[in-house]
């Protein structure tokens, strides 16, 4: 009779001590992951502002006047510092056509020109972002309607002359926000 054949015996192999979950071992851990994510985010380059390219808001308003045969008005002669950064013509609120340049001024604000014929009362309060009117002021002649915004970080100015609407309105402190006003002239036609 033969003996049973005996299979040998190992030893298991001892468990890691990492993977035994001690409170130690987590912070390690923790640790080492911090130090990831430190080197990661002081590696990364932040942007603070996004500069945005001047357009050419007057040759867009000539090419606006000539698609609708309408008038419109920008501002002349400001200087250095204001920088007309969108120019765009389309539908606005509630289907408004709507003539649309912002303006990046010298103090790092903006101001934006809402120019349409039609408006309906939704269009105004949306132009004005849901400001209140608050008067009128005078500016180079001319009477706006005066609207602040909750919190008085958005001014506003709405001049109705006939059919057409005229908003300024945006982040610019108010004595920009009256140079800017006080600079609007109606454009020529492109010869």
């Amino acid at each position: 009779m033969t003996a049973p054949e005996t299979v040998p015996t190992t030893d298991a192999p001892r468990p890691s001590r990492y993977s035994m979950g001690s409170l130690s071992n987590m912070l390690r851990s923790l640790l080492f992951m911090g130090l990831l994510v430190a080197a990661l985010v002081a590696i990364v380059p932040r942007i603070s502002e996004v500069d945005r390219p001047a357009v050419d808001a007057l040759g867009k308003a000539r090419a606006t006047m000539t698609q609708t045969g309408g008038t419109l008005e920008l501002p002349q002669g400001l200087g250095d510092g204001w920088v007309p950064t969108v120019a765009t013509y389309g539908p606005g609120t509630e289907g408004v056509p709507t003539f649309t340049t912002v303006w990046e001024t010298p103090e790092g604000g903006d101001i934006a020109l809402k120019e349409a014929t039609e408006v309906t009362e939704g269009w105004v309060d949306r132009s004005v972002n849901d400001g209140a009117r608050e008067g009128s002021v005078t500016v180079g002649g001319r009477t706006f309607e005066r609207y602040v915004a909750r919190g008085g970080s958005q001014v506003s100015y709405v001049e109705r002359s006939g059919d057409t609407t005229l908003v300024a309105t945006g982040t610019a402190v108010e004595a920009e926000l009256k140079t800017f006003v006080a600079a609007l002239r109606e454009v020529t036609p492109a010869p």
